[in-house]
């Protein structure tokens, strides 16, 4: 009975801490980036997208649309497989930069019908 105080006392240091917001470490996410994938009217899915400073990955949703939850700062955003006229690239780096508290919005525009001409149709 004598080591319950102890105990309640551990956890409830425990708990304190754990309920904390996180370690200081961590950088705090401030700004969301929000990248729209699309040909014309049309979003395209499954369209792979990286923050490269800080080794994020998404693909894009079904609406052609992908986001990061990003500390406020300046970032190269790379597109992979986006047409364009000519030989298509590997992929397309574009430099962003998002404020505190706000949506930075990015369109990629994937030319679709670069494709076909590549393809000498």
């Amino acid at each position: 009975m004598k080591h319950v105080p102890g105990i309640a006392l551990a956890l409830a240091c425990s708990l304190g801490v754990s309920c904390g917001g996180g370690s200081p470490q961590e950088p705090e996410i401030a700004s969301r980036l929000q990248v729209y994938v699309h040909w014309g009217d049309t979003g395209l899915a499954e369209k792979r997208l990286e923050v490269l400073e800080l080794g994020l990955m998404r693909l894009t949703d079904k609406s052609g649309v992908a986001e990061f939850l990003v500390p406020a700062g300046t970032y190269t955003l790379r597109a992979h497989e986006i047409n364009r006229p000519g030989p298509p690239p590997a992929h397309i780096d574009i430099a962003v930069t998002t404020t505190r508290g706000n949506t930075t919005r990015v369109d990629v525009v994937d030319c679709l019908p670069c494709v076909a001409a590549g393809e000498g149709g």
